[in-house]
């Protein structure tokens, strides 16, 4: 089947690992001691996905380039931090067909053939990477119209999937991007409301949000327990 490039998401402020990401950036923290980015990275390559855009900032590039300088990697540099609608568009000339999206700080396990199979036989022009079960780092309360607490669940899953921060992209999304958005908040529903054909695809793989440090913890942990695993 023909492939796609992958478009890897690295170069945002990091504002949610502050003030860890002052000093290296958030998509190159380590988990289970290799580089965040370098995990997406490595499994891209794995699974024949080689031909990869790295979209970073020009404060961080010298980092980036001397990880991956065993990679033939294509960069997007923009010139400062910026939002992932930024990053994208900054990037929209090495946008040349069907492409895949990945956030740099989501860590999950994925058969992007798979995905982007399911996309191409549904037609759409997005499909949004999903799991089932997201544990929610908070209890949920149910009450009666008095405020009394009937119950209580602590830490419940969400029943609803929940986007993992992985897509395959139409290049007629660059349309729907505004400078300054989010794609999760603002493009996805523009697209929407659009009418576009926007569907999902079930991943059962956990997902780790390392940009928080307490998914970054169990993504560590799984990893480290990963690597520990006798060859087939």
């Amino acid at each position: 089947m023909k492939l796609a490039r992958v478009f890897i998401l690295a170069g945002g402020k990091g504002e949610r690992f502050f003030p860890f990401s002052t000093l290296i950036p958030k998509c190159l923290i380590p988990v289970a001691g290799r580089p965040c980015a370098r995990w997406i990275v490595e499994d891209c390559a794995e699974q024949g996905f080689a031909d990869i855009v790295l979209c970073i900032n020009k404060k961080d590039e010298s980092n980036f380039r001397y990880e991956f300088r065993d990679f033939k990697l294509k960069y997007s540099v923009s010139e400062k931090p910026t939002g992932t609608v930024d990053e994208l568009f900054f990037a929209k000339n090495l946008i040349g067909g069907t492409f895949i999206l990945r956030y740099g700080d989501d860590l999950t396990e994925i058969d992007y053939k798979r995905l982007l199979r399911f996309h191409r036989e549904k037609g759409a022009v997005v499909t949004l990477g999903a799991t089932r079960g997201l544990k929610l780092p908070v209890g949920i309360l149910k009450i009666d119209a008095t405020g009394r607490v009937t119950k209580f669940f602590e830490k419940p899953r969400l029943r609803r999937p929940s986007w993992i921060g992985i897509g395959v992209f139409e290049p007629k999304v660059v349309s729907y991007l505004r400078v300054g958005e989010d794609i999760a908040s603002n493009t996805i529903s523009r697209m929407l409301k659009a009418g576009e054909k926007v569907y999902s695809f079930i991943t059962q793989g956990d997902w780790y949000d390392v940009g928080n440090v307490e998914h970054w913890r169990r993504a560590d942990e799984y990893f480290r327990n990963r690597r520990l695993e006798p060859a087939n």
